[in-house]
């Protein structure tokens, strides 16, 4: 399905079409318009009901975890992405937006497509975060009109339904500029996109794991500085962020909105490194480290 020459065109046949990009960065831009949700699938998911609803959530944060786990290690081995992607079930992903067709076209490749390998699968967990905003959004939308007495239900057990859980809340704290000055606003880092951020001897800043403020400091190498104020010098290269006992900063347990592989910082050793965000409720900083985004990766303006 691919034809590739060095400096010539990619070409993907997805159904009946083939694709053509001339660069990684136009391959990018294809599939970031594919991260929405078709007005079909929301009519779908309009007519579900909560149990379907959770079900739907539980499916999608299910093949979530298998993607971070393949994203968290192609940033120290991006070979592996292309054995990860073969091994996974192709019925995984959605037929919308031929996303399937896509994901094959790219199995049929070899390592030298590892790169379109990576940003498509971020844009798929993009989409995947689309969907589940929809259904947190629907599911919250059914509780309300449930205690407002607007909505009926078949069944004695369907109040049990509305059960709070982290999963389908959308209350989760969204930082943004009304609730720090200007220079300081926070902004959700892009899930799976490296974010590129530099800083001065001795400079500190602010960074949110959901709604929780840590730090990175250059100080003797960069720390990280947890929401206890506990410090922990980060090694060169990648270093996991996170409630998974592999982490190289362990944040606690009992911090359920912080995911178990939250974050990964590529440390360059220069007090320069990369933040790959990897989380369910995101990952927050300063939005002057992402207003120049470009072909995936961000820098600092």
């Amino acid at each position: 399905m691919f034809d590739f020459i060095l400096n010539k065109p990619v070409e993907l046949k997805v159904g009946d079409q083939m694709l053509k990009f001339s660069t990684l960065a136009d391959f990018e831009f294809c599939m970031s318009g594919r991260t929405a949700i078709p007005s079909s699938k929301i009519t779908d998911l309009v007519k579900f009901s909560t149990d379907q609803l959770k079900k739907e959530a539980r499916t999608i944060k299910d093949i979530e975890k298998r993607f971070v786990s393949i994203l968290s290690k192609s940033i120290e081995d991006p070979a592996s992405i292309n054995r990860a992607l073969r091994e996974l079930d192709p019925l995984i992903f959605s037929q919308d937006h031929s996303w399937r067709d896509i994901i094959a076209g790219l199995n049929n490749g070899d390592d030298a497509f590892n790169p379109y390998r990576r940003i498509a699968l971020v844009k798929y967990m993009q989409y995947l975060s689309s969907r589940q905003e929809i259904i947190k959004y629907l599911y919250n939308e059914k509780k309300q009109n449930y205690k407002a007495g607007t909505e009926t239900y078949s069944g004695a057990s369907e109040p049990s339904e509305f059960k709070e859980t982290l999963l389908l809340d959308n209350t989760v704290f969204e930082p943004g500029a009304q609730d720090f000055s200007k220079e300081n606003s926070f902004e959700r880092m892009p899930k799976g996109e490296a974010v590129t951020v530099v800083l001065t001897p001795n400079e500190e800043i602010d960074i949110l794991l959901s709604k929780h403020k840590c730090k990175l400091a250059a100080q003797n190498g960069v720390q990280f500085i947890d929401q206890a104020g506990r410090v922990y010098k980060l090694n060169k290269g990648r270093n996991l962020i996170g409630r998974d006992s592999v982490s190289n900063v362990m944040i606690e347990p009992n911090l359920r909105d912080v995911s178990r592989l939250h974050l990964v910082i590529e440390n360059f050793g220069d007090n320069s490194m990369q933040l790959t965000d990897l989380s369910s409720h995101g990952t927050y900083i300063s939005s002057k480290y992402l207003t120049s985004r470009t072909g995936g990766q961000t820098s600092k303006s």
